[in-house]
């Protein structure tokens, strides 16, 4: 019975150990990031439906650049957004009426109808920050709660399967700061500013928040999350995540190329292969 303990416990340890060497080289590839390309297929339920949309994007990390075209559900819709530039109002063709290039604020409610995130979330940094800020937050129950669930194929990819099972996933509450929206809260609290507004029934906006008034958040940015980690390069290609009342979104990172040299070209409206 001794030597079982023994060895069960030290496959314990063997597990967390690889467990946390894996999350590890995940921040350290992310952080290396300098561009992308790649097509992002998503669920994410939305109002209580589960909405898919597809998308290809190119990404330029700093200064940040991004260009993406929809390829569901609104076909043929762009999205270009240059930071420093266009007072950092994205560049949209809706490809639909009205027929014309708007330009729109990422943070507003008409860009992020239907969206649980905006156009500053797109790429890796996003998840990274989240995943750290849980690492981080677990301490000496890391490996209660990170959990090396064997290995999977994604694309013909080799990838490691994470499962960061975090148990005391719960909602409290918090008091609005001065001049503070639901962006705020949600990335000082490494939290989703869409769940915010959705289990707040008298939250009817991002921006309709003020000051001391007390809200529910979520004290984690999901009760259960899968990744799926790139054997080779260590991304995260997906990423899915569960709330007390099941899916709540799913990303999945195709045709994926790191560090790419993208002309700059591409980063404007007149490139000829947009429709701006």
């Amino acid at each position: 019975m001794i030597i079982i303990f023994l060895f069960l416990t030290s496959f314990q340890v063997n597990e967390q150990e690889k467990t946390k060497r894996i999350i590890e080289k995940m921040f350290q590839s992310i952080d290396q990031i300098r561009s992308l390309q790649f097509r992002l297929k998503k669920k994410e339920r939305v109002n209580g439906e589960i909405l898919s949309g597809e998308q290809e994007v190119k990404f330029i990390r700093n200064p940040k650049k991004i260009y993406t075209k929809i390829i569901a559900p609104n076909e043929g819709a762009e999205v270009l957004f240059i930071e420093g530039k266009n007072n950092n109002h994205a560049y949209i063709n809706p490809n639909a009426f009205p027929f014309i290039t708007l330009s729109l604020d990422p943070y507003g409610s008409i860009m992020r109808k239907n969206n649980h995130h905006t156009v500053h979330e797109v790429g890796f940094d996003y998840i990274n920050s989240i995943v750290k800020f849980i690492a981080n937050k677990s301490g000496e129950n890391f490996g209660k709660y990170f959990i090396y669930d064997g290995d999977t194929i994604f694309n013909n990819r080799k990838c490691h399967k994470i499962l960061i099972d975090y148990l005391p996933f719960k909602y409290v509450n918090y008091t609005v700061k001065k001049g503070e929206k639901l962006a705020d809260i949600a990335y000082k609290l490494f939290i989703s500013d869409y769940m915010i507004m959705n289990i707040n029934e008298d939250i009817d906006d991002y921006n309709d928040v003020e000051e001391g008034q007390v809200i529910k958040v979520p004290n984690a940015y999901a009760r259960k999350t899968y990744l799926y980690i790139d054997q080779e390069n260590y991304l995260p290609l997906i990423q899915i995540m569960y709330d007390e009342k099941g899916l709540f979104s799913k990303y999945e990172f195709h045709n994926l190329v790191l560090n790419p040299v993208i002309p700059p070209e591409e980063f404007t409206k007149d490139f000829e292969d947009y429709n701006f």
